[in-house]
């Protein structure tokens, strides 16, 4: 049985080069956070806590969720250093020290790779200089630090060799050709080693999934996609043949139709049944902790098109799927019953501008859509895509409503702003003319009632054709009362119901940030509105600036003015 409290982890990324002109590994950052995040956070997997997990990174990810799971990893206790070649080598071997007998060492690499003339495979770091071969990584040398810790079991993934490695500055020392086949450690017990390319063939990169092509697949490997044996685990060998099986029909797909083996494989007997996750109903604990019982929902993690739930303490409960773009996902008590709910909005896809809503055993309770009969005379897609969303108790009876903002899903003039009752029935519509991309909601004032404040753009009163210019706008709603469309009022619907609605100008500048704050700490919120070129403002409830400032960074001039008479809320 593994303790993930024993268990050590390195993940390196590198997508940029200091010392050479080389062509960036784009996802290689995404790849080493996406396997971490996976490895401490996936009930199924768990082998190594956060808190004993190194990340050396050089360059930043290319996902927003990416992003979020760098966050949550780092407040969690992991540690993210450079990714320099004595870096890596130094935290590799101290990190294998740390493991104890009851636990495992997890080392994952993605970055540039290339054989050398003497059948040596190299991985480039950060700050390698590739005339310099000492400050090129080793794989042998990786293999061999691996192995030094008092568990002697280890895990090595190597997202390497990527295709289209191009020297801008000077010529290679030694020519750029694909890994040789793994060569084994003499006297290395309980190791795997599983290397994105094989022999004679390259490693890719997957622009859907943005991962590296062999990263997916070890991470849909690990998520239940390999196959299991009669006590529901996925050992080494199984997660060898899954990933295998997976790179080599996309390279075939995408690259090479007549190719035999997608990756390099490498266990010794100690490995061979040694599970790295456990999936199904007769699986027994071990690896992964036992889930509480009667944990509920209380965290949504998203990655594309699936989403994850997770309890207060970070277990994985369930998870699912949509056609498309998972958007948002909140939890809340939305029926007052005591119990939470999940709440999913997607952008894209055939399931855009819709909202899922499940109970907190993963039962799928109602769906919804803010895809309507479009209210503008100009070109649309057919779809709405939800930007943002939230649930608020609108009405303080103790339900929560589901409030979403949501855009024509190619980017065309008509957006609007959708509430939704704890059973999904629409009670308020407001249509606009211009992309929203923000809601908040809330009380205002002390014990006043709660309002809705939207922000987005529009192009109606820019002195500019419209689609060449835009102003970014701010609008108050009351939640009894949201109908209508926002000024100027040139589709089909009636007046909007807004209480009030202003602009910042210049235009072009958009709204980075929308919350309900007490900035001056006189037990009274205002509405803090923060812009894309670092100006704040702060408003009353009925839209008065009560304060602005700028920060360190701001550029430019920035003000906020109402349109027309302010309806008193």
């Amino acid at each position: 049985m593994l303790d993930p409290a024993q268990s050590a982890a390195l993940f390196v990324g590198v997508r940029n080069f200091r010392r050479e002109k080389l062509v960036e590994v784009r996802y290689a950052v995404d790849d080493a956070i996406d396997l971490a995040y996976l490895f401490a956070f996936d009930a199924k997997v768990a082998l190594v806590q956060p808190r004993r997990i190194v990340l050396a990174l050089s360059g930043k990810p290319e996902k927003a969720e990416s992003v979020e799971r760098l966050k949550t990893l780092t407040e969690a206790g992991a540690v993210v250093e450079s990714a320099g070649h004595t870096d890596v080598l130094a935290l590799l071997e101290s990190q294998a020290q740390t493991v104890g007998p009851n636990g495992i060492l997890i080392a994952a690499f993605a970055t540039h790779g290339f054989m050398g003339a003497q059948g040596n495979q190299y991985l480039v770091a950060g700050d390698s200089m590739l005339r310099h071969p000492e400050t090129l990584l080793k794989d042998v040398k990786i293999r061999d630090l691996a192995s030094r810790s008092d568990a002697r079991r280890s895990l090595v993934l190597i997202d390497a060799c990527r295709e289209r490695m191009t020297v801008t500055r000077g010529a290679a020392p030694e020519p750029m050709l694909a890994a040789p086949p793994l060569r084994p450690i003499r006297g290395v017990v309980g190791q795997a080693v599983l290397s994105a390319a094989g022999a004679g063939g390259y490693a890719y990169d997957d622009d859907v999934r943005r991962n590296g092509v062999f990263t997916a697949a070890v991470l849909d490997g690990l998520s239940c996609g390999a196959s299991v044996d009669p006590e529901g685990r996925i050992t080494a060998p199984a997660l060898g043949t899954f990933v295998n099986g997976r790179v080599t029909a996309w390279i075939r797909k995408y690259r090479d139709p007549n190719v035999e083996e997608g990756i390099q494989i490498h266990y010794d007997g100690g490995m061979l049944d040694m599970a790295l996750a456990t999936c199904g109903t007769t699986a027994k604990p071990g690896l992964a902790p036992r889930v509480p019982v009667n944990a509920e929902p209380a965290i949504v993690r998203i990655a594309e098109g699936s989403f994850s739930v997770l309890s207060d303490d970070g277990f994985r409960l369930w998870g699912g799927r949509v056609d498309g773009m998972v958007r948002r996902g909140v939890v809340a008590d939305l029926d007052g019953d005591g119990k939470r709910e999940v709440v999913i909005g997607v952008e894209h896809g055939q399931d855009s501008g819709k909202i899922f809503a499940f109970g907190g055993d993963g039962k799928k309770l109602w769906v919804a859509d803010t895809t309507l009969p479009y209210n503008y005379g100009v070109a649309r897609s057919g779809r709405m895509a939800i930007t943002d969303l939230v649930t608020a108790e609108l009405f303080q009876k103790g339900k929560r409503q589901v409030i979403a903002v949501a855009i024509d899903s190619q980017g065309w003039l008509d957006s609007n702003l959708t509430v939704f009752d704890q059973n999904g029935q629409r009670i308020g519509l407001y249509w606009h003319p211009g992309h929203l991309h923000k809601v908040i909601a809330g009380p205002i004032d002390p014990g006043g009632k709660v309002r809705i404040v939207a922000a987005g753009v529009t192009n109606s009163f820019t002195t500019a054709p419209r689609g060449a210019g835009y102003l970014a706008v701010v609008f108050l709603l009351d939640p009894a009362d949201v109908r209508g469309e926002a000024p100027p009022h040139e589709g089909l619907a009636d007046e909007g119901s807004q209480l009030w609605y202003g602009f910042i100008t210049p235009q072009g500048q958009t709204v980075q940030r929308l919350e309900l704050v007490d900035g001056d700490q006189d037990g009274q919120n205002e509405i803090s509105v923060w812009t894309s070129t670092n100006h704040i403002f702060y408003l009353d409830v009925a839209g008065n600036v009560m304060s602005r400032s700028a920060a360190d960074s701001a550029t430019g001039n920035a003000s906020f003015s109402l349109l027309g008479d302010i309806v008193s809320p």
